[in-house]
């Protein structure tokens, strides 16, 4: 190698390397490289001065040597990641994380049972991995109704920023390619679903623009694909587009993470897809069975996650179903039996007429009028509207039929809204009718629901003994949250309200709003998604959501890690109404699987029932004769699946956090230090964990500190980061006494000495002989402990790199 020329930039604070002098328009300029950024500069000559002439202080010592000890310890398995303050990883949490660390490349299913934080660890997963340079770009896979969650995770905890791609962010054909725009992505797999059709385009056409909208994304780059709710994904046969697709990005990054709480949906083949999206093996045939399937998957479950103090973490619930009678309300209850016959009338044109997306439009009406007089009014006076309009009612849902069950209700009236011309031939005539009744029925006065609510809100005042007790109320429709907030603002009851109209800001004030002043949260399905309400440990459900987990993802707002109290949730429905049937017989069905298989086997029983709650509704509207029968079968097929399902936890290893012999805390600190004496020096950082990125490397002539430490043995600390495969990095120090051998135990007490306040009293430079023994020692040492990291097999391109040298006298 030849002889590197090196010297003294104060504007870059570091040594440089030289590699000419010239004359540019007349002027000297000299070209350098600065070591610490590999970036090549033209600099005035005369701003390059002797490298003798550098001068250290006490702060550039503190930063160096606290941010490479933080990288040392990092190294050793504990995670930088909790050095941000807003993270407080929980034990199943850390013990997850490290289990990721030590794989390599990381695939990883993380499936903890429902509300014990699968977001923070992932999110904890790839941050770290982010600050050991082990990844950089990552596309985060979620539904619609948990993106919001993840960028205000990534971003309040862990100083990520996250963009939504599709949709409800940056469009795809938005003219840019955010995919590799943008280093941090949250989108959908149906943000490139495949179009049927674009008009004026050939077959061809279409099919080209479909195949460079997939491969625009699963050719991007990404270090680290992360698949929410990834069971959805797996769920699909082997040829629907968003599993090809979820395939294809798999295969693509080098490190992939699924979350699930229910990764196995009790059908044997969905499972081998889940598990073939970490290793193709599955898929292949390889067998499921404990020995194969346990190193890919990282489970906890609820009974068995504790605090830092042993605690368990979560509180007692209860259920409680409320019937709110009609009293005077006869015109209320004449209209819900008028809506009843509207829908059962509509369903059957529309089986007979081969009308099917009819069929959700008479179904959602019966929802709205379960909510509340308001939204029925509402959506009938919008109905009343479009019928005198042309339009195709048949094409309704025709591109999205099979993901109706997953809009939410504010998505479903909004394609209402959209829809022209009637559904069948006499709706209009039934229409006249029930509008006629709507309006009565509004004018008339409050709804039953109503009293029974405020009967509610006083029996909980007395027995929280609180007459502030804050209430969580769950709709999902925006005219009855409305009309909520309406009747609360005039019974003096300070409330607000999110729905999924607002941005994360106003939710975020809202949220604010609730916890400081407001007694009452009143909150759609699609504006409760992802907060969180621990604060809070009661929920009222105005209305019901057909499928049993998103009932349990409305008390899961305030039934979180952290809920100190009690969680009571009730459930308002109607007398003799259809909710108050299905409700009842619902509940019984659960219990009784759920006292067959165990109260541990929740997720799975609710998983499998939402999958048919759909069917138990629906003949309980449109055939209660056989309502009975559906009821059975829904039991039936509920318990079968779900006990297969519930044979997932015989083939994994339930996460067991253990206890760390070191400190996790003393990271945190020593990222503090190194970021504080960084900003000492003019380089103040953002995100602490910056503090630790581009050290700048010592160079042959430079001077270097002396300290003082009372009876050390004079010698030479040498401070090395390594990294065992040009990307991870480590460190490790060398103590080389005047006399004798290397001493590694006084190395880490220097280490640490230089670390805090050690007083700087000069500067010596090492002759050249002293350097290379300094050098040789060094490196030898940083190559056995990057063995030690990563074994000498897994080592591709090990470095150590000189980032501080220092000597101690006594």
């Amino acid at each position: 190698m030849a002889e590197q020329r090196w010297a003294w930039l104060p504007a870059v604070g570091e040594p440089v390397e030289v590699l000419r002098r010239a004359e540019l328009w007349g002027h000297r300029m000299a070209e350098v490289v600065v070591p610490s950024s590999q970036r090549r500069m033209s600099v005035p000559a005369h701003d390059v001065v002797e490298l003798g002439v550098r001068r250290w202080s006490e702060a550039e010592v503190v930063w160096r040597a606290a941010a490479a000890r933080a990288l040392g310890l990092a190294a050793d398995g504990e995670p930088l990641v909790t050095a941000r303050a807003g993270v407080r990883l929980l034990p199943h949490q850390l013990a997850t994380l490290e289990r990721a660390l030590g794989m390599n490349p990381v695939r990883l299913a993380i499936c903890d049972e429902v509300g014990l934080g699968k977001t923070i660890t992932a999110g904890a997963i790839f941050a770290e991995m982010k600050a050991r340079g082990r990844a950089r770009r990552v596309v985060v896979v979620a539904p619609k109704g948990i993106q919001l969650q993840w960028v205000a995770e990534m971003a309040g905890r862990f100083g990520e920023d996250f963009v939504r791609v599709g949709p409800e962010g940056v469009p795809v054909d938005s003219g840019v390619d955010p995919w590799r725009d943008f280093d941090r992505v949250v989108c959908r797999l149906d943000a490139v679903k495949p179009l049927r059709r674009r008009a004026g385009w050939s077959p061809e056409q279409v099919k080209a623009h479909n195949a460079a909208r997939f491969r625009g994304l699963v050719d991007a780059g990404w270090d680290m694909v992360i698949i929410d709710e990834a069971h959805h994904v797996a769920g699909s046969s082997d040829d629907v587009a968003r599993y090809r697709l979820a395939v294809e990005l798999a295969a693509a990054a080098p490190h992939v993470l699924l979350l699930s709480a229910t990764p196995h949906s009790g059908k044997s083949d969905g499972f081998r897809r889940f598990l073939g999206l970490l290793d193709d093996g599955f898929v292949q045939g390889r067998p499921v069975q404990r020995a194969t399937v346990a190193p890919h998957v990282a489970r906890t479950e609820k009974r068995r996650a504790v605090d830092h103090a042993g605690r368990t973490l979560f509180r007692p619930r209860e259920t409680i179903l409320r019937v709110a009678p009609y009293t005077d309300r006869e015109i209320e209850r004449e209209l819900y039996g008028a809506v009843t016959d509207y829908v059962r009338n509509g369903w059957d044109a529309a089986t007979r007429q081969g009308r099917r997306s009819a069929g959700f439009l008479v179904l959602l009406m019966q929802r709205l009028m379960a909510s509340s007089t308001a939204a029925i009014l509402a959506a009938l006076e919008k109905r009343s509207a479009a019928l005198g309009e042309r339009g195709a009612q048949l094409v309704l849902f025709v591109d999205r039929e099979e993901d109706w069950a997953e809009l939410n209700g504010e998505e479903q009236y909004q394609a209402l809204t959209e829809v022209r011309g009637p559904a069948w031939d006499t709706e209009r005539a039934e229409l006249s009718d029930l509008l006629r009744l709507a309006r009565a029925a509004a004018a008339a006065g409050a709804d039953a629901k109503v009293g029974a609510f405020f009967d509610l809100l006083g029996e909980l005042r007395r027995s929280e003994q609180d007459p502030e007790v804050k209430i969580l109320v769950f709709t999902e429709f925006i005219a009855t949250q409305e009309m909520l907030l309406d009747l609360l603002a005039a019974a003096g009851v300070t409330a607000v309200a999110i729905n999924g109209s607002m941005s994360l800001s106003e939710r975020e004030l809202a949220q604010e709003a609730f916890r400081e002043r407001a007694q009452v949260l009143v909150s759609t399905d699609a504006g409760g998604e992802g907060i969180n309400l621990q604060f809070a440990h009661v929920v009222v459900n105005w209305d019901l959501p057909w499928s049993p987990s998103r009932l349990e993802q409305r008390i899961g707002r305030v039934d979180r890690i952290g809920q100190v109290d009690t969680v009571r949730a009730f459930n308002l429905v109607c007398e003799h109404s259809v909710e108050a049937r299905v409700l009842d017989v619902l509940n019984a069905k659960l219990e009784v699987i759920l006292a067959e298989l165990g109260a541990d086997k929740r997720c799975d029983v609710l998983e499998s029932a939402a999958r048919r709650a759909d069917g138990l509704w629906t003949a309980a509207i449109l055939n209660p004769d056989r309502f009975d029968l559906q009821a059975d079968e829904f039991e039936h097929s509920t318990r079968s699946e779900a006990s297969e399902a519930s044979q997932f936890a015989d083939l994994v290893d339930g996460t067991i956090p253990h206890h760390r012999a070191s400190d996790p805390g003393r990271i945190a600190v020593l990222v503090d230090v190194a970021a504080k004496a960084s900003a000492a020096l003019g380089r103040p950082v953002d995100d602490p964990l910056d503090a630790l990125t581009a050290l700048p490397e010592m160079a042959p002539g430079e001077p270097c500190p002396v300290v003082r430490i009372p009876e050390a043995e004079a010698g030479w600390l040498s401070i090395w980061e390594v990294t065992p495969d040009g990307e991870a990095r480590g460190a490790t120090a060398v103590f080389q006494p005047d006399t004798g051998l290397v001493r590694p135990d006084l190395a880490i007490t220097f280490w640490d000495r230089c670390c805090g306040d050690v007083p700087l009293v000069d500067h010596l430079t090492p002759d050249t002989t002293t350097w290379n023994r300094i050098v040789d020692h060094g490196v030898n040492h940083a190559y056995q402990a990057v063995a030690r990291l990563a074994g000498e097999s897994a080592m591709t391109l090990p470095t150590a790199r000189l980032r501080l040298l220092v000597r101690v006298n006594s």
